[in-house]
């Protein structure tokens, strides 16, 4: 694993060590975040959009699930803010703009794990 990034935003040491260094596996859980964490931000901006607060959080709390699970503690504590805003009716007027942090932050992570998929393909 390249780990000589000292700006990297996310930390794989747990998925490492739950999948015992298996790349293949490692590369997967990625590849599901990559696929599904942008989706369900896409869908919390649309429930920004209807002010439809309610339904934001479980989708902050999927989110959270595989944000976790590849350490990108930025973004965790971002959309735990964002789901027990939501749930708890709190900060209906900020919740666009943690949505949009959110996204910003996901765009930077993604780019980071897709480098990181490039440079660490098993064939």
């Amino acid at each position: 694993m390249n780990s000589s990034t000292s700006n990297q935003l996310f930390d794989l040491s747990n998925i490492n060590q739950v999948f015992r260094g298996n790349q293949d596996m490692i590369n997967n859980v990625i590849q599901l975040f990559l696929e599904n964490v942008p989706e369900y931000i896409g869908e919390m901006e649309k429930c920004v959009e209807r002010q439809d607060f309610i339904s934001l959080y479980p989708l902050a709390h999927k989110a959270k699930s595989s944000i976790s699970m590849i350490g990108a503690k930025n973004m965790e504590q971002l959309v735990s803010t964002i789901e027990e805003d939501s749930r708890n009716h709190r900060n209906q007027g900020g919740l666009g703009s943690l949505v949009q942090e959110l996204r910003a932050k996901c765009n930077l992570v993604n780019e980071q794990l897709r480098c990181f998929l490039d440079t660490n393909q098993t064939v």
